[in-house]
């Protein structure tokens, strides 16, 4: 009767480790990996939290004056129309007319807030965007050349990616002015807005 009982409770064991503790091991297995996967994330999340306080104490400390300065030099939409009133100031400043504007419509696009921004589909995974123009200015060369550099030294990031030029044809103008020194210059812009 000993032998009977005995190997009745080592099967009544072994069908319950089988049927009720391993099924229940594996289980506390896959939840203690699943703990420590959301340990490993609350601590990343809570790494996060800190550099974000930090960095929006930074932020906190930068004057306003600077804010708007980094603001105009990246602004949060393209401002079209303040880019070409910044040209255009500057090349007043030199007497030089600006004239023969052009950007591509088609890249325009309203936002939700209902300003227009720049759109290209093969940028659209960048922070930022990027808005092309093309205008032309007349003048001599040296003040071309002091345009230049007063649009490269404007708070405002603007690429120059191309310059084209015309020499004039006549030695003077309609007006009876000598224009043997005026070129008109043809200039491709880029710009840049964060997204």
């Amino acid at each position: 009767m000993k032998f009977i009982s005995s190997i009745i409770f080592l099967s009544i064991t072994v069908v319950l480790f089988f049927f009720v503790i391993n099924p229940m091991y594996t289980e506390v297995q896959i939840l203690t990996k699943d703990v420590s996967g959301y340990s490993s994330a609350l601590n990343n999340s809570t790494e996060l939290q800190k550099t974000r306080d930090s960095l929006v104490d930074a932020y906190k400390n930068v004057k306003q004056e600077d804010r708007d300065r980094l603001n105009h030099f990246l602004p949060s939409t393209i401002g079209n129309i303040e880019l070409i009133l910044e040209i255009e100031k500057i090349a007043n400043l030199h007497g030089m007319p600006v004239g023969d504007i052009k950007f591509e419509t088609k890249s325009l696009e309203s936002n939700p807030s209902g300003t227009i921004v720049a759109s290209n589909a093969a940028l659209d995974n960048l922070p930022y965007g990027t808005f092309p123009m093309e205008f032309t200015i007349e003048g001599k060369y040296d003040t071309f050349i002091s345009f230049l550099k007063d649009l490269e030294h404007n708070l405002r990031l603007v690429d120059v990616k191309s310059i084209s030029f015309t020499v004039p044809t006549g030695a003077t103008g309609a007006s009876g002015v000598d224009n043997s020194n005026i070129f008109s210059y043809s200039l491709k812009v880029q710009t840049y807005w964060l997204k």
